[in-house]
């Protein structure tokens, strides 16, 4: 062999010992597509774009990937961010879009409702099943009014989980077609009633199965009674809400989680005949109870009348505070059946005569 043949073959083995090399330092791109475009969804959207430098491979990766996660913190300024969801909603392939998480932490809303619905209407007319919304940082009446129109004109759409985390927001959902929702998160929501003084969506949601309301309150200027029907309702989570009064009727409620200041606990009407595990926590760190004894003794007794069929309750030692606070007061004892009840369960460790 001349010294020719030799400097070819070596040079081919080299060039194939350097595929081999390259090849098994990139495992990652000889993976299936489906996998890959799952990896990716654990990623922000600004993350999965940026792989698109890795090779020739990767350049349109990202635009297959069914999740997106568009948080405004990972841009320096809000115009950039506005431009890359622009971008990126436009340059994806037309795929369903599995989930949304929307991070905006914008203290100018009223210039970029628009951009906010956009998000949300592109998301539920791609079959997004799963949308968090999370609008950081936003006020005033009017952005809430704008905001009202969040989902546009939807009549159907293939949504199961839906969690809004927003300062104020009117929650109109009476006339959004959200038949497939089995979870439902809204927190600190103005919740704006019906011309009756009623908010009561649920009726809307015949799968619903989780609600979660946090620090939602009344519609500014309006008196609402909040009534909460669910007929495949299983997990209620209540959570400082403010409203006129609220009725709440759940025939298949397992679990009921309450977190509440006791100057906002305003029960007219509780039906949970199924009900399971039941957490009180209510706690008086306005000192509301000193002169208003009578009332919230009636509240509180429309709450326990409507957890007489709960297998387990968990009183939290603010909750226990408040009840002993009642019976130093004897606004309890003089409903003597309700607190025999109450006796009976060991509420209260108290004989009926002690002082």
């Amino acid at each position: 062999m001349n010294n020719s043949s030799s400097y070819e073959v070596g040079k081919a083995v080299k060039r194939r010992r350097n595929e081999q090399q390259q090849q098994e330092a990139d495992r990652l791109s000889h993976l299936p597509d489906p996998i890959i475009h799952h990896i990716l969804s654990f990623l922000d959207t600004k993350s999965a774009v940026q792989t698109s430098v890795l090779s020739r491979l990767w350049r349109s990766t990202w635009k297959h990937v069914p999740v997106l996660r568009l948080v405004s913190g990972s841009f320096r300024r809000f115009s950039s961010f506005r431009r890359f969801v622009d971008n990126v909603l436009s340059l994806r392939r037309p795929f369903n879009v599995r989930e949304t998480l929307f991070v905006m932490s914008h203290h100018h809303l009223e210039e970029d409702v628009s951009f906010v619905a956009k998000v949300a209407q592109y998301s539920l007319s791609h079959d997004a099943q799963h949308l968090v919304f999370q609008l950081l940082g936003v006020t005033g009446l009017e952005a809430s009014r704008r905001l009202s129109n969040l989902f546009g004109t939807i009549s159907h759409c293939s949504l199961e989980t839906l969690r809004l985390s927003v300062s104020f927001i009117d929650c109109g959902f009476g006339s959004f077609g959200f038949r497939m929702l089995k979870t439902l998160e809204l927190r600190c929501c103005q919740l704006v009633p019906d011309e009756d003084g009623v908010f009561d969506p649920f009726p809307n949601f015949p799968r619903l199965e989780n609600l979660v309301l946090d620090g939602c309150c009344q519609g500014y200027g309006y008196e609402t009674r909040l009534k909460i029907s669910g007929p495949k309702l299983l997990n209620l989570e209540l959570c400082v809400i403010w409203f006129a009064s609220v009725e709440i009727d759940a025939p298949r409620l397992k679990l009921f989680d309450l977190h509440h200041l006791l100057d906002s606990v305003k029960f007219a009407k509780l039906s949970f005949p199924s009900l399971d595990h039941a957490i009180i926590d209510i706690n008086d760190q306005f000192e509301f109870m000193e002169g208003n004894e009578d009332s919230v003794a009636q509240c509180l007794i429309t709450l326990f009348q409507g957890l007489s069929n709960v297998t387990i309750l968990r009183l939290e030692p603010e909750t226990i505070k408040v009840l002993f606070g009642l019976y130093r007061f004897k606004f309890l004892i003089k409903y003597s059946s309700f607190y025999e009840h109450c006796r009976k369960l060991k509420w209260f460790p108290l004989s009926a005569g002690t002082e």
